[in-house]
C-alpha cells in the first residue's frame, strides 16, 4: 500500500464518522412519554456505532502509520540533486567529523563547528602538529599527539583545558567533558582523569613490564568507568589484558580501582570502545565480546570470528564489521549493544570509509557511494561526477552534506 493509499484511506474513515456524527436518535415531532423506550434503545445502538467507529478510526491511523513509517523506512532512491552549495575556505589538511548535528574541521591550526548551512558556531585556535580528536554525546576533546595540552568543547565552544607535564598518549572523553588521558612516563604509562576545569580527579601508574603495553582505552558516557586493553609479552609469547577500572565508591574498594579483568592468550585486542555508560565492546583477532554493567562490567556475549576482519565503526548504538563475503566481495555485520546481530549485507564496492551517520550507514571511496539503513537494506547506490572527502547525513533519510575539494553540497535523494 502506497503512502497515498494510506492517507486516502484515513480520510475515508474520518468522513464515515463524521456523517455517523448526524445521525439523528429522536425526530422531532415524536411522543417522549410513549416512545422513550424505542429512543434510549435508538441511543444504544448509537454509541454502539459509534464506538465501533471510532475503534475503526484509532485502528485505521495506528496500521497506517505503521504502514507509513515501513514505507519510509523501507524506501529507495534512484537519483538526487543539489540543493545549496558553499565555496570550502578551508585546507587540503583539514579533517573533519560530525559533532551533535554538527561538523567539526579541525587541523593543526585549529577547530571550528559549522552548522549544514556552513554557519560558523564557534572556532578555537591552537598550535598542534598531530591534532587528535575524540566526541563522545555532546562532549569533543582535540589534544596534540606527544603534546602537554588538551582542549574540550560542546556545542556552545570552549568548555576548558587541561595542560599536562608528560607527553599525552591517548585521550578519551565522556559526555560531561571528563576526559581520561594516556601519558608516558618512560618505562610506565600515567593514567589520569581531568574534569572540564583542568582539575586531576584520578591518577594511576602502569609499569609495563607488570601489566603490559595499553593499546586502547575507552572511557565510559558517564565518566564512571574505564576499560583498558594491554598488550602483554612473557614467555616469547603475546596475550591481552583486558581491565575494567571504576571510579565510583565500588572502585575505591578495590586495588587500583581495578573491578574485572581477563588474559586472553595468543590473541591481541587491539580495540575497545564503550558506547555509552553500560555497554562496551572488545574487538580482536577471531573475537568479539560485548559487557554489560552499571558497576561492574560483566560479558554478555563471545562472538567467534571465523573470518578476518578488514574494517571496524562504532556508533553509541551500534558496532559495523566488515569481513571478506561469500558471494560478494566484502560482507557487513552490524550488531547492537548487546552484541545480537542486528543486519548482514554484502556488497562489492571498493570503500575508503564506512561510518554511521545519523540512523544510517554510509560507505564511499573517492567517487562512488553507498547507503544502506541499520538492518542492512541499501537504499541508494551513486557516483559523483567529482571526487569527495566526506560525506555526513543531514536530517532525515533524504538529505545528505557532501564535501568535495573545492566546495560542499547539500543533496537530496529523489
Amino acid at each position: 500500500m502506497t503512502e497515498n493509499a494510506i492517507l486516502q484511506k484515513i480520510k475515508y474513515i474520518w468522513k464515515r464518522i463524521q456523517e455517523m456524527s448526524n445521525i439523528e436518535l429522536f425526530k422531532s415531532g415524536e411522543n417522549t412519554s410513549t416512545d422513550m423506550e424505542g429512543y434510549k434503545k435508538n441511543l444504544r445502538n448509537h454509541r454502539l456505532r459509534m464506538f465501533c467507529l471510532w475503534g475503526g478510526i484509532v485502528g485505521a491511523v495506528i496500521l497506517g502509520m505503521v504502514l507509513l513509517s515501513v514505507s519510509i523506512k523501507n524506501r529507495s532512491f534512484e537519483t538526487y540533486e543539489v540543493i545549496r552549495s558553499f565555496e570550502r575556505n578551508d585546507t587540503m589538511t583539514t579533517q573533519y567529523t560530525e559533532f551533535l548535528n554538527y561538523v567539526l574541521k579541525y587541523s593543526k591550526d585549529g577547530i571550528s563547528c559549522v552548522d549544514s548551512n556552513n554557519n560558523l558556531v564557534w572556532s578555537q585556535t591552537y598550535n598542534m602538529q598531530s591534532p587528535i580528536i575524540h566526541v563522545c554525546r555532546n562532549s569533543v576533546a582535540v589534544a596534540e599527539e606527544n603534546g602537554t595540552e588538551v582542549l574540550i568543547f560542546d556545542g556552545t565552544g570552549s568548555q576548558g583545558a587541561i595542560q599536562t607535564r608528560l607527553p599525552i598518549r591517548q585521550i578519551s572523553v565522556s559526555s560531561q567533558g571528563v576526559v581520561a588521558v594516556l601519558l608516558e612516563d618512560g618505562d610506565a604509562m600515567r593514567l589520569k582523569l581531568y574534569n572540564k576545569n583542568g582539575d586531576e580527579l584520578v591518577t594511576a601508574k602502569f609499569e609495563l613490564q607488570d601489566v603490559g603495553y595499553p593499546l586502547r582505552m575507552s572511557l565510559s558516557a558517564d565518566a564512571t568507568k574505564l576499560a583498558v586493553t594491554f598488550l602483554q609479552v612473557q614467555d616469547g609469547g603475546i596475550s591481552t589484558c583486558l581491565a575494567f577500572y571504576n571510579f565510583t565508591a565500588v572502585g575505591e574498594n578495590q586495588e587500583d580501582r581495578l573491578v574485572a579483568s581477563r588474559i586472553m592468550k595468543g590473541i591481541v585486542m587491539p580495540e575497545v570502545n564503550y558506547m555509552d555508560g553500560t555497554h562496551c565492546s572488545v574487538l580482536g583477532a577471531g573475537m568479539l565480546l560485548f559487557y554489560e554493567g552499571t558497576q561492574i562490567p560483566e560479558l554478555t556475549k563471545e562472538i567467534a570470528l571465523e573470518k578476518e576482519v578488514i574494517s571496524v565503526f562504532h556508533s553509541d548504538k551500534n558496532v559495523g564489521l566488515v569481513v571478506e563475503g561469500e558471494e560478494k566481495k566484502y560482507a557487513l555485520q552490524v550488531y547492537d549493544v548487546l552484541g545480537n546481530l542486528q543486519a548482514e549485507t554484502e556488497f562489492d564496492m571498493d570503500y575508503q570509509t564506512l561510518k554511521f551517520s545519523g540512523e544510517y550507514i554510509l560507505v564511499y571511496n573517492e567517487f562512488d557511494f553507498m547507503m544502506l539503513n541499520r538492518n542492512g537494506k541499501i537504499f541508494f547506490e551513486g557516483t559523483f561526477e567529482e571526487s569527495i572527502s566526506n560525506l555526513y547525513n543531514m536530517s532525515g533519510k533524504s538529505r545528505y552534506i557532501v564535501m568535495h575539494a573545492s566546495r560542499t553540497d547539500q543533496i537530496r535523494l529523489k
